[in-house]
């Protein structure tokens, strides 16, 4: 690992991975922060022959943007990685990256409770954009959410191939 002070800590939660990538996620995980045990991976029911896991970590805020953009440029994962509101020079904010491979990578800023805290620029760019573009000011705050990352991911994060999220889209608005 990087000689980096651990100012920063979290969870990476590995949703599902081929076996073959198995053993190149643990040294890209290892080699870019410290993990608190070893990935302890168990199959993922949701998509029959890929794995998954989850473990707590500590390092950097840029190491963990480091590991996220080493993963998701494999183009196979789902993963997220969060970091811990309350990181030095965070000012009480957290973090959360998910990636999927028909996705690809969603970053925000999370508050302490975990809620994704958007920006008032981005807001005001959405707005904007829906009068004078005519785009879809609701689906344009639905990605500023990351709903499609949360849709695609619930049944992973529960490992239940059943889970019907279609509610998370159909309730907001």
């Amino acid at each position: 690992m990087n000689n980096y002070a651990h100012d920063a800590s979290g969870m990476l939660f590995i949703h599902s991975a081929p076996t073959a990538l198995r053993s190149h996620i643990e040294w890209s995980a290892t080699a870019a922060v410290s993990m608190s045990s070893p990935m302890q991976w168990d199959r993922q029911p949701v998509e029959p022959g890929s794995w998954c896991c989850e473990v707590a970590w500590q390092g950097s805020q840029q190491q963990a943007a480091g590991l996220v953009s080493t993963l998701a440029g494999w183009g196979r994962l789902r993963f997220e990685l969060t970091v811990d509101a309350g990181a030095e020079g965070c000012d009480g904010l957290g973090h959360r990256w998910s990636v999927t491979p028909s996705l690809g990578v969603f970053s925000a800023t999370t508050s302490a409770a975990g809620d994704v805290l958007v920006d008032e620029n981005r807001l005001r760019l959405a707005m904007l954009q829906a009068r004078r573009e005519g785009t879809d000011l609701q689906a344009d705050l639905a990605d500023l959410l990351g709903e499609p990352w949360d849709v695609e991911l619930e049944a992973y994060r529960a490992r239940d191939p059943e889970l019907d999220v279609s509610w998370l889209s159909s309730q907001v608005g």
